[in-house]
């Protein structure tokens, strides 16, 4: 069995509750590069840099990251340096981060990492996974699904130094200055709340909207293992008319064949794309590009991600059509489709029905358990 690094500490049953065991603070990757960067804070603050402890006034340092080294106030500092902050929250950039910021280095990378409360990090996310303009049902099921996935996912940028990072590929994470009461209080009624199956974490993937239909991860990633009978694609009747329902975008021709390229294949003047087959989530398969290169077939998946993901929202297509050396892309939902959908979560929490129903309805047959957060 997987073990995640840092996380699953211990297990243990008690009066049929689930409980694990996951260290207090999280490391979140925030920035990357040689860049300077700004840190400051409206109170006495400082930072640490092996058995260097300097302390700043109120206001802003600039910081200039070399291999190995930082230059602050035309002082050297050997990495990684700590800034801390009494008040507990710093600005980077002119955005606010609550917690610790650690400038480190990782191989030839310059990381700027934000090291934070489980919880507070939680905060940082919802206002950007989800909506606060949503019921308070549907946040609550952000809350928890985002805490499940952030403890099923630590260490998962051991090498960089952190835990995760702030983009899509871990989770969209804001800092402070995203945050808002409404998405606060969700994170704060279900703290430490987590989805488990067969007594661990469960993998609580999600996106934006399924189009009538959820479906198998082994169709969007190719995934080997046997899919858990929470994730297997199933009918949803609550994803109806959102923004999402159905999409037209249109897409040059150029635009698509210079995506292709850059990620690696060889085609030359796109002329036809067609799709075939379909997944149980009623998406298509397989896409076939015909150009003057010769076909392509690609993994319908593959495909979108390569082109652009925010043009073509879904692989849950209507129609492909060319006109005036454009595609012209139509389709249902919004996202990979697999776990739950936010916005029939959205509906669901409309109907005024619990976040505890909805987690039921999208993740069936497991169960909710608690984090204990140790040191």
């Amino acid at each position: 069995m997987k073990k995640i690094l840092f996380t699953i500490l211990t297990l243990f049953i008690c009066t049929n509750v689930f409980a694990i065991s996951v260290k207090e603070y999280i490391k979140v990757g925030i920035l990357s590069g040689n860049k300077p960067i700004t840190i400051g804070c409206d109170q006495k603050y400082y930072f640490v840099s092996g058995d260097k402890q300097v302390v700043l006034s109120a206001g802003k340092v600039t910081v200039n990251p070399e291999t190995n080294t930082a230059v602050i106030a035309d002082k050297r500092y050997k990495l990684p340096i700590k800034f801390i902050s009494s008040k507990n929250c710093l600005l980077v950039n002119d955005k606010i981060y609550r917690g610790n910021i650690i400038v480190n280095c990782a191989g030839n990378k310059i990381n700027i990492i934000n090291e934070l409360k489980f919880e507070d990090y939680l905060k940082g996310i919802l206002p950007k996974e989800a909506s606060s303009s949503w019921n308070t049902e549907a946040l609550k099921t952000q809350a928890v699904i985002s805490r499940t996935y952030a403890a099923k996912n630590v260490g998962k940028h051991a090498k960089d130094g952190f835990d995760v990072c702030s983009t899509v590929h871990c989770q969209v994470y804001g800092g402070a200055s995203c945050e808002n009461k409404k998405c606060n209080l969700a994170v704060h009624d279900t703290k430490g709340e987590v989805v488990l199956y067969k007594g661990e974490l469960a993998q609580t993937l999600f996106h934006a909207a399924c189009g009538g239909h959820t479906d198998d991860p082994k169709y969007v990633w190719g995934w080997k293992q046997e899919t858990p009978s929470y994730l297997k694609g199933r009918k949803d009747k609550y994803c109806k008319n959102n923004p999402h329902s159905s999409w037209t975008t249109e897409v040059d021709e150029s635009f698509i064949r210079q995506k292709l390229i850059a990620a690696g294949y060889k085609v030359g003047t796109v002329k036809k794309i067609s799709y075939s087959g379909k997944t149980t989530g009623k998406a298509a398969k397989i896409v076939t590009i015909s150009s003057s290169k010769g076909k392509l077939k690609l993994n319908a998946y593959t495909f979108r991600l390569a082109v652009d993901p925010f043009k073509i929202k879904s692989t849950m297509f209507t129609s492909i059509k060319c006109k005036n050396k454009k595609f012209i892309f139509s389709g249902k939902g919004w996202g990979h489709k697999v776990g739950l959908c936010q916005w029939g979560a959205k509906a669901m929490g409309d109907k005024k029905l619990s976040y505890k129903k909805i987690l039921d309805y999208y993740y069936p047959g497991t169960n909710i358990g608690k984090i204990n957060y140790g040191k």
